[in-house]
């Protein structure tokens, strides 16, 4: 008798599982479904439905925040960026979205900081990691400190524009308008479109008493 009922638990267990499984997929494809129609209320439930059936899915932690950002539900973001390092520590990405809801959202800037820097502990050469850093650092008034991170990202990244700016940026501040407008240059030399980068541009070249260079730009802007 004993081993027909271990038999039939077995069996309703293999019954339940698959059937768990189909929920689980099904709520991803219905998240998908209505993200990609513009519904994020919907696909938050929908993912928050997945979750309960799947929770130690990091990856759709990261999904469920993100939609909490749209939503601009910063707070329930924080905390499913939370769940998410705390199910995989090493996930840079994770650490890296943490900070930028703090900074950005929250004005929590040291916690942002120690997230991001956890970041770029796990993964150092994500040039976008340290130009988030350079933001955050900047934000705080540690200049040096900024100045330092988005000359790291040009170094890993030569082709991140926004990080020449903002290095062209810093340094203009600091008098520095030689260097400024090298970075300025490669600013725009990649993104000639960008006024910041040419209104930055310009500005650095009257600074330099170059006002006839800054009057051929502006012309050549419009």
């Amino acid at each position: 008798m004993k081993c027909i009922s271990i038999l039939l638990l077995a069996f309703s267990l293999a019954a339940i599982m698959p059937a768990m499984s189909q929920d689980a997929n099904y709520w991803l494809v219905q998240t998908g479904s209505d993200y990609h129609n513009g519904s994020y209320s919907l696909a938050l439930q929908d993912i928050t439905e997945y979750l309960s059936l799947n929770s130690s899915d990091v990856q759709r932690w990261m999904t469920k925040a993100n939609l909490e950002i749209k939503l601009k539900k910063y707070n329930d973001a924080l905390d499913s960026f939370d769940q998410a390092v705390k199910l995989d520590g090493s996930n840079s990405q994770a650490w890296n979205d943490r900070a930028l809801i703090l900074s950005g959202y929250l004005k929590q800037d040291e916690d942002a900081l120690d997230s991001i820097n956890r970041s770029l502990e796990i993964n150092s050469n994500d040039a976008s990691t340290w130009y988030n850093r350079g933001i955050i650092l900047e934000k705080m008034g540690k200049y040096s400190d900024s100045l330092a991170s988005f000359e790291q990202a040009t170094k890993l990244n030569p082709g991140l524009a926004q990080a020449w700016n903002k290095e062209g940026e810093i340094l203009m501040s600091q008098d520095n308008y030689q260097e400024a407008l090298t970075c300025f240059d490669k600013a725009t030399g990649l993104d000639p479109s960008n006024e910041d980068f040419l209104n930055n541009k310009n500005e650095a070249l009257n600074a330099l008493g170059r006002g006839p260079e800054a009057k051929m730009e502006f012309k050549e802007q419009n």
